[in-house]
């Protein structure tokens, strides 16, 4: 019982539930088994990936700029807006 659902619900659509009710066990496993490797492959691509990220974004390559006493620098540009005074 426990094959047929998961057949169902992670065939992808695949299958239904009649089908794989009346499938014969041999071949239901074969189908769960290569289901299995399928979403290890996956899982196995996306912890590369998570890896990969994160090499490029090591925090210790970062300059962050210090700052004095709590005190954030004024911007250098120039306004060429008249301010209310």
């Amino acid at each position: 019982m426990t094959e047929c659902f998961e057949l169902t619900y992670h065939g992808g659509g695949g299958f239904n539930w009649t089908e794989v009710w009346n499938m014969p066990v041999t071949t239901r496993r074969f189908n769960l088994k290569k289901i299995m490797q399928y979403l290890d492959k996956v899982e196995e691509m996306r912890s590369e990936s998570r890896k990969q990220v994160t090499e490029k974004t090591d925090m210790s390559k970062f300059k962050i700029p210090d700052v004095v006493k709590n005190k954030i620098d004024e911007p250098t540009f120039v306004s060429k807006v008249k301010t209310k005074r």
